[in-house]
Formats: structure tokens, sequence, C-alpha cells
């Protein structure tokens, strides 16, 4: 295996660990990891996760860059949704200050997201292609081979 399919295992793993860390904390109930955010979401990352970590092995880099903006994109529309929904959740109180105060009360956790976008990031990384390497495959591919 190359540098650059450890990368992509590194990177999988990542996202693999920020989705089982914490991610927004919650008063009284405690710590929210990805899967008690939204299961469905979750899910389609743990296995863009598995993907890449097939990808890595096989050495199919496009596969890995794919996965990698994939998982990009879910975490960061996993992030604007909680956002919005942490905002929109204490609309029902009259007064914008105290709704304002109970939003506050929710914290993230950005361990979880660091953790998840270094991940996407390192994922990323690992699937680019040299410029040789593009170059010989396009001659392989106008050469019939």
């Amino acid at each position: 295996m190359k540098i650059k399919n450890y990368l992509g295992l590194c990177g999988a793993l990542l996202i693999i660990g920020g989705g089982l860390s914490p991610m927004v904390h919650l008063p009284i109930i405690g710590n929210w990891n990805y899967w008690d955010l939204h299961s469905g979401i979750a899910s389609i990352v743990y296995v863009l996760a598995a993907l890449a970590i097939i990808a890595a092995f096989t050495g199919k880099s496009g596969l890995l860059k794919f996965c990698g903006w994939a998982e990009l994109l879910l975490i960061l529309l996993t992030l604007v949704a909680v956002h919005f929904k942490v905002n929109d959740s204490f609309s029902f109180i009259p007064f914008k200050k105290l709704a304002r105060a109970a939003a506050g009360i929710v914290h993230y956790r950005w361990s979880g997201w660091i953790l998840l976008l270094l991940g996407a990031v390192v994922m990323i990384i690992a699937g680019r292609r040299k410029r040789t390497e593009r170059a010989q495959s396009l001659s392989n591919q106008l050469r019939g081979e």
C-alpha cells in the first residue's frame, strides 16, 4: 500500500471516530453523537467511511476522493441543520431574549465536528492524483491501453 492509501484509511477512521464523539451537549439529556442527531444521515456517513476504507485498501483514489467530498458535504449540511434546529426549537417562547437564552444552553462539542471535518479533508487529499499520474493515464487512454 502507498502512503496515500494509509492517509485515506486514517481519514476514514477519523470520520468514524468523529461520528462516535460527542457533537452537541444538551442539559439534562447529555451529549449527542452523530447517531443521536440523525440516524439516517449518520448511517450514510458510516457507509461512506466503510466504502472509503475499501477504496483505501484497493487503491481506488477516485472513489476515495468521492467519499471525502460526499462526507464533507454531509457534515456541513448536518452542521447547518443543527444550527437552525437549535435556534428554531425555542421559537415558541414569545420573548426573543428568553428564546435566545434558551438556545444558548445547547452547546456544540467541537471535538467531534473537528474530527469529522479533518477526516473528510484528509480523504480528499489522499484521493488526489499527481499530474504525472493523470498524464500517464491520459496517454494510456489515447494509446488504447
